[in-house]
Order: structure tokens, then sequence, then C-alpha cells
């Protein structure tokens, strides 16, 4: 049925002046007039229709106000012996209406897309303009290169929940309640017994209770302290090591980081170990490398030390093992953790930690780069 442009629906969309019906008889003869007046509107060419007339047809049929809705609430008047078999035409009806409609509406869009593209003179042979896909957060980058060489050296990634329960941050960790180690880091307690975890190091307890001995695993995560400098953020990615077998040493322990931060940077680093306390550790030392901006001369983001503290290490406390039904005598292990944004501040020579997250679009697009 070809029409003109500017025609006018009204008629062909004119709603029924009778929209209800108390018999089967009377609702068939709707049904029917319905179905016919549906037909001749859909045989309309899709060329002839805005795309806010279509609109205007599928709310006439299928819409809330349509006289399917009317028969439906009419059904209640018919004899309960007729009311199964009308419910059932009305919805046969409803089920036509619904498809017959969609189609149509989908070849008026699809009309009038095809109208803008021609009026507007697109070739669609000529390339897509240059897209702003994005990139991943430099921190991200950071950890991704960082679990890689770690896979290779053998460790299994694991994850861990970061609310988690007092004892598997502390207590496990061989720190009690009221130990003044607590007191290096300012903790977020949500409830009580339960925390944001402050460091990765609760999911050593996990793996140990979990997954029993030899272990050899890894996990990055956010972790949560109230810090903030130039080196500290209070919401920090860190990864965490642990081995755990037979006749485990220092020399195990060292070879592994070398082996791990060669990988990281590309090249052999100087790296030093510097004596230190961690509760879970014992002896611990602080993991430094030599500051990759400066390459030890001094700068403000070393803090004019030529060196960068990456994290810490040692080998495990017995008590660790010990409160993880690992019996000490027969086993050891070593543990090492650090974090990641230390890692990316190193890598992409960012003087203050804080900038990355800052939301600065400029600063991840120039470091993507790199």
């Amino acid at each position: 049925m070809d029409l003109p442009t500017e025609f006018s629906l009204s008629d062909l969309l004119e709603l029924p002046q009778t929209a209800a019906a108390s018999s089967l008889s009377e609702l068939q003869k709707l049904l029917d007039e319905e179905r016919n007046r549906c037909a001749q509107v859909i045989a309309v060419s899709p060329e002839n229709l805005t795309e806010a007339q279509s609109d205007e047809v599928r709310v006439r049929f299928t819409g809330r106000k349509s006289p399917l809705q009317d028969w439906l609430k009419s059904l209640r008047n018919f004899p309960a012996e007729e009311r199964k078999d009308a419910g059932a035409k009305i919805n046969q009806l409803k089920s036509f209406l619904e498809g017959e409609v969609e189609r149509f509406v989908l070849a008026c869009r699809a009309s009038a897309e095809k109208l803008r593209l021609e009026r507007e003179k697109v070739d669609l042979t000529l390339p897509l303009p240059e897209l702003n896909l994005g990139s991943r957060h430099p921190v991200s980058a950071a950890a991704q290169q960082l679990l890689e060489p770690l896979r290779r050296l053998g460790f299994t990634v694991i994850d861990g929940p970061e609310l988690e329960r007092e004892f598997y941050n502390f207590e496990a960790l061989n720190i009690p309640a009221e130990h003044p180690a607590r007191e290096m880091q300012d903790t977020f307690f949500v409830a009580s017994q339960w925390v944001l975890r402050t460091h990765t190091s609760s999911v050593q307890a996990h793996a140990m209770l979990e997954r029993g001995v030899p272990l050899r695993v890894a996990c990055a995560g956010f972790t949560y302290r109230n810090e903030l400098d130039l080196t500290h953020v209070p919401t920090f990615r860190q990864i965490e090591c642990l081995v755990v077998d037979k006749g485990i040493t220092l020399a195990n322990m060292r070879s592994t980081l070398d082996a791990f931060f060669a990988e990281v940077f590309g090249r052999p680093v100087k790296l030093r170990l510097r004596s230190s306390y961690f509760p879970f550790t014992e002896p611990s030392a602080e993991i430094d490398v030599q500051c990759q901006q400066c390459f030890g001369s001094g700068c403000r983001s070393c803090k004019h030390t030529g060196w960068l503290e990456m994290g810490g290490c040692g080998l495990v406390n017995t008590r660790v093992l010990e409160s993880c039904g690992i019996d000490s005598k027969v086993y050891s292990g070593f543990a090492f953790g650090m974090g990641v944004d230390r890692i990316a501040m190193s890598k992409f020579g960012i003087a203050d930690l804080r900038s990355l997250y800052e939301g600065d679009v400029l600063l991840s697009r120039q470091l993507a780069l790199r």
C-alpha cells in the first residue's frame, strides 16, 4: 500500500468503538477486526512512515492502552466455561500482533536509516576514523607484568577476600590482639572482627590452611591503610608470594628475588636486603631496588637515597606455620611481598604515587606509549 509521505494514520489506528465483549462470538468478531486492521497498517510501505509514526503503530497495537488489555480485563464477564477459550484466543492474537508489529517497526527504522545515509552521502567504503579505545591503567599493567614472571617461576596465582576476619589478617600471622605490631598498620575496621585487609599476607594463612604443603603461591590484590603521601595511598595493590617446602633457606629466597626483578625490569637490577621486622617472618628484611630514575645518584622519587623500597621478605615464622597446622620441624618457607604501585612508579618514572589515582587521562595515554 503506497501512500503519500505526509499521510495520516488516524483512520487506520482508530480504536474500535466497542472495546469489550461478553460472549465468545462477540470477542471473536472484535479479534478478527483487530487482526485485519493490523494487516492494513503493516501493508503500508516502510518508506512512507517516519520513526515517530512507526512508534505510534507499536503503541496502538501492543501498548498498555491497546484493546488487548481491555479484552483481557473483560474475561471476568464471560461464562466460566468460555473464559479459557476466550483467554487463549486473545493471547494468540497478542502473539501475532507483537511479532508482526516488531518486524514492521524494524523495517521502518532500517528504511529511515537508509534515507539518512543517502541524505548525508556517507561513503560506507571509507575507513573508520581513529577510535579512542583507551588503555590499561599503569598499575593494572604493572600487576599483569609482575604475575607473568611469577608463573614462569612456578607460582600458582590465587586470590583471597578483601573484607577479612581479624584472625587471618592478624592472629594467624603472629600478630595477636594488643600486639605492638598492629600499630604499624592504621587499619580500616568495618565491624567487630572484620577489617579491610591491610596486606595480602592474609592469603598466606588461607593457602596454608586450605591447600597444605608443599606450597608455591602468589596473590595479587587490593589492600587498605589510612596513609597518604608521595609514596603511600589508602588503597593500593600488593603482590604476595609464599613458598613452603622441606629445606627452604634464605639462599632460595634471594635467588628467586634476583630472577624475579630481572624479569620485571627487563635487565639485572641492583637489589639489597635491609634488616627489618615483620611479625610473620623471621629473619625479615626490606627489599630495596636501585632507583630506576636516578640510578643511585639520588632524586625526589627515592628521597635522595638512591634506593626505592619495594616490599618486605623473610623466612616464614615458625609460629605462623604452626598456627596453620604445618610442622615447623619438617617444613620451612619464605615469603615476600611488594606494592604494585611502587613497581609502576619505578617502571614508568613517576615521581608522585598520588598522580596515578587523580584520573588524569593524559597521564595514562602518555604511559601507554612507553
